[in-house]
């Protein structure tokens, strides 16, 4: 026994250092309660406790709650008032000024019509959400209505001619594009094209706030230089581009390109399947200078190789450029002519589209490769690799039908493509403005006429630009009558009125973040 207790010592004392400390705190716990009840008076003494029923909960009285519903109500009522009789003032000037004409639609349809919706709603026994909702809505149609002000502000100020002038180009590249998508049938959100002007890049702002507007942003200063003036109808085919339910992801569906391309991270990558892909990431501005290319005929192209154009530093031209993680949207420069001269050619206009690579291959010499940043470097791609790509997509581009137009192909639209007769034409209209005789013709002509003018004989550039505009405002027609979006029946009850409204969400999000809508995609750059 006395072994045991040496061998176990340790785990002995360890055992009674922490049981002590338990067995003590109980038997106090015990000593107190055993005192406590000693000391307790007797329960018989006690006097009785008073009986006190529940309480019953307080029921708040309805009048706060009707009283703040009603006010909400109220206001919004109010702020429809307000709202209503504001658009009805621009409206009746609108209606009344030649110059805010194109307003007219937006302001009638898009504006007070929504108007007269939430009007509805708000009559017909409206709930605290559907109140709220149109309240909404209702801040989104005030921003609406901010823009337009401004629109119509500008237009009345200095500047109208030349942006009547401008009104005018944008309706003649839109018009065939717009009748041939009522003859069909074809969704068309936005029709209207209006110019503004200000300190940003050129670009266009496709179905803005769920209008049919689409505003054409010029830079300042745009109408001094004639070479600009093409450019216009590289926006309005962005528009087309955007603004046709189904076309852009039926292009990429049937060319196979993704819309984002990653920037690759070594040399491994660059196959076959890379390089076709990295179209993907171009297509817009592909299919905006086709479509460019084909309104205008060779004088697109010699705009584009005026503005591209960088004999100083002639690499840069056939740069492929990134944006953070992603290929750039804009192809290089010296691709994008080389594109435009492959449509030249399915134009018939042969001669025209090798005078133009010519000049442009003398301007920017020894550069056979286009180049691609990767890892810190430049890595060079081959020509033929870029240009077979090329090739392959405007062929599909020009000479397949296309599905989302009903089948036709692009140079089957009614008065769309430049072809031998368009041709023909311009070349007369353009010896006539070197004679210094004002032009009777389509818009288009006369601004293809001016270029091709002026790139014979560069020292008339003003004069023929001068015969140009006052040619162009001779000519200037009342706004395009936009393709009408169906409209449905009045709603009669809330319930209708929820449901209608929930059929087109992207309206309701586009009101409402009316500002974000200025910038949908980053604008081109052109120069």
């Amino acid at each position: 026994m006395e072994e045991l207790l040496r061998e176990h010592l340790g785990e002995i004392a360890l055992l009674i250092y922490i049981l002590y400390p338990l067995l003590k705190r109980w038997w106090d716990r015990q000593k107190q309660k055993r005192e406590q009840s000693a000391g307790a008076p007797d329960s018989a003494e006690q006097p009785p406790l008073p009986h006190r029923p529940p309480r019953k909960p307080q029921i708040e009285p309805p009048v706060a709650k009707q009283s703040s519903e009603a006010d909400l109500l109220e206001a919004a009522r109010a702020q429809r008032l307000r709202l209503k009789q504001a658009s009805s003032a621009l409206l009746a000037r609108a209606e009344s000024e030649p110059l805010l004409a194109r307003l007219v639609p937006a302001v009638r349809d898009d504006l007070l019509g929504r108007l007269q919706d939430v009007e509805r709603s708000l009559n017909a026994r409206p709930t605290v959400s559907s109140v709220v909702h149109e309240t909404t809505v209702m801040r989104g149609l005030e921003s609406l209505l901010r823009y337009l002000k401004m629109m119509a502000q500008q237009r009345m100020l200095g500047g109208s001619g030349f942006l009547s002038e401008a009104d005018a180009i944008a309706d003649a590249c839109y018009a065939p594009l717009i009748e041939f998508a009522g003859a069909q049938g074809l969704d068309l959100k936005s029709s209207q094209p209006i110019i503004v002007t200000g300190d940003w890049d050129l670009s266009i702002v496709p179905r803005f706030a769920s209008t049919r507007l689409a505003p054409l942003r010029l830079p300042r200063a745009f109408e001094q230089s004639l070479w600009s003036w093409p450019a216009i109808a590289h926006e309005i085919a962005h528009d087309f581009y955007f603004s046709l339910r189904g076309l852009e992801p039926g292009l990429r569906a049937r060319l196979g390109l993704p819309s984002k391309v990653e920037m690759p991270m070594s040399s491994a990558e660059l196959d076959g399947a890379w390089l076709r892909n990295v179209f993907g990431a171009w297509l817009p501005e592909v299919v905006a200078d086709t479509l460019g290319t084909m309104s205008l005929g060779p004088a697109y192209v010699e705009t584009m190789l005026r503005a591209f154009r960088n004999p100083s530093s002639p690499q840069r031209t056939a740069a492929i450029l990134q944006d953070r993680s992603l290929i750039d949207e804009h192809p290089p420069p010296r691709l994008r002519l080389y594109m435009a001269t492959r449509v030249l050619h399915h134009l018939g206009r042969h001669e025209e589209a090798d005078a133009l690579w010519a000049r442009w291959e003398a301007d920017h010499p020894e550069v056979g490769f286009y180049f691609l940043p990767l890892g810190g470097q430049w890595v060079g791609l081959s020509d033929e690799a870029l240009h077979s790509v090329a090739d392959s997509v405007i062929d599909t581009l020009v000479q397949r039908g296309w599905p989302e137009l009903e089948g036709f192909h692009l140079m089957n639209i009614p008065g769309f493509s430049y072809q031998h007769a368009e041709h023909a034409e311009v070349t007369k209209l353009s010896a006539a403005l070197v004679r210094g005789e004002q032009l009777d013709a389509d818009v288009r002509w006369i601004i293809a006429a001016a270029v091709l003018a002026a790139a014979a004989q560069p020292a008339l550039h003003d004069p023929i630009l001068r015969l140009a505009r006052l040619s162009i405002a001779g000519r200037a027609q009342p706004a395009v009558v936009p393709v009408s979006p169906r409209r449905g029946r009045a709603s009669e009850t809330i319930g209708e009125i929820l449901v209608a409204s929930l059929r087109q969400p992207e309206a309701i999000k586009e009101a409402v973040i009316l500002g974000a809508a200025i910038r949908p995609y980053k604008p081109p750059r052109w120069h």
